[in-house]
């Protein structure tokens, strides 16, 4: 058995695609998996399955697609995975002064080699706003400053700049709560 993190894209956030945890977690377990935890109301889990990442991740999807009615982008992470993040983090000062301010972007799959250049141009176009990001393969590191709420580092300017490749947020304190919680 290996811990895995799901992190689901777009579920319980602005009102869409509503999944109670506790919805979630008999999901989880009727996969067969265990040790299943989930955390606050926004898509997480921590949880023990066999297998390979990618049929964990697909057998999940299709639970959720039963269950909801729409399909739901899943994204799995390690306990180590989440090590390597935490260690990278290039904004871990901020991140220490206040994590509601630093979030980490997980993407299916690395970014293209185009994406630095065209989140650049979210960071130009929009000089009121003082984010600045750092992308590493497969996570994009955000720094908000001046909150989540108004930054251009979401939805389909960020899904444009990724290259249409599927990514979900967390802040810096979920991160540490969902790394912790994998802990075993």
């Amino acid at each position: 058995m290996k811990t895995y993190i799901a992190l689901l894209r777009a579920v319980n956030v602005g009102g869409t695609g509503k999944l109670p945890r506790s919805h979630f977690r008999t999901l989880l377990e009727n996969l067969g998996y265990c040790n299943v935890q989930t955390y606050i109301q926004s898509g997480n889990a921590v949880f023990d399955a066999p297998g390979p990442a990618g049929k964990v991740s697909q057998a999940i999807a299709a639970g959720l697609q039963r269950l909801m009615g729409a399909p739901c982008c899943v994204i799995l992470r390690t306990h180590e995975e989440l090590d390597r993040i935490i260690a990278a983090n290039p904004f871990a000062g901020e991140a220490a002064a206040e994590g509601a301010r630093v979030h980490v972007a997980f993407l299916r799959v690395p970014a293209p080699a185009a994406a630095s250049a065209a989140l650049d141009r979210i960071v130009t176009q929009y000089p009121a706003r003082r984010d600045r990001y750092h992308l590493a393969g497969d996570t994009l590191y955000l720094h908000l400053p001046d909150g989540a709420a108004e930054t251009r580092f979401v939805g389909k300017s960020l899904d444009r700049a990724l290259g249409g490749i599927p990514a979900t947020a967390r802040n810096w304190n979920t991160v540490l709560k969902l790394h912790s919680l994998s802990i075993r």
